[in-house]
């Protein structure tokens, strides 16, 4: 009896483990018109919208990075959208627990019309990942493709963040 209760007791803490690691992942739905109101939400804020996706090596390499760039840079907002489809959640969830990422602002894609997506976000956007946008505290925006080694984040981040 005494190993059958140590048993059910170590299955329910395992169990609250896998359940509150679960809510930090929470992914918020993202659809049409999101986008302008996470801007509004933030501004006066300096913010960076990153797009990704468990499909494309580059943005689940370079996740870990994420996690020490927003861990450092308490003074930006920094937000991550999963374009993946709903199915993929779990293995997205994974993604950002493994680079440390569990407690980061998380929304995921809840619109299966994703050209829309793209284009509240970017007109020339056709759906490239990584995609990320920098936003100032005026509300002037940069979009950039591509990894986050990216020049133009560096210089971006010297000239709006931490001032």
């Amino acid at each position: 009896m005494k190993a059958l209760t140590a048993y059910t007791g170590a299955v329910l803490a395992a169990g609250l483990l896998f359940s509150s690691a679960a809510l930090a992942l929470d992914f918020k739905p993202y659809g049409r018109g999101d986008y302008e109101t996470l801007l509004k939400a933030r501004a006066g804020r300096p913010l960076i919208v990153h797009f990704w996706s468990v499909i494309c090596p580059a943005c689940v390499a370079e996740l870990p990075q994420w996690a020490k760039l927003a861990a450092a840079r308490k003074d930006v907002d920094v937000i991550f959208v999963d374009t993946d489809d709903a199915e993929e959640r779990d293995r997205a969830a994974g993604r950002l627990e493994k680079a440390g990422l569990a407690s980061a602002s998380h929304y995921g894609f809840a619109d299966n019309f994703v050209e829309k997506l793209y284009f509240e976000v970017d007109r020339n956007w056709r759906g490239e990942l990584p995609f990320t946008v920098l936003v100032t505290r005026d509300g002037a925006r940069t979009t950039l493709a591509g990894g986050l080694d990216d020049p133009d984040l560096v210089n971006w981040l010297s000239r709006n963040v931490g001032k």
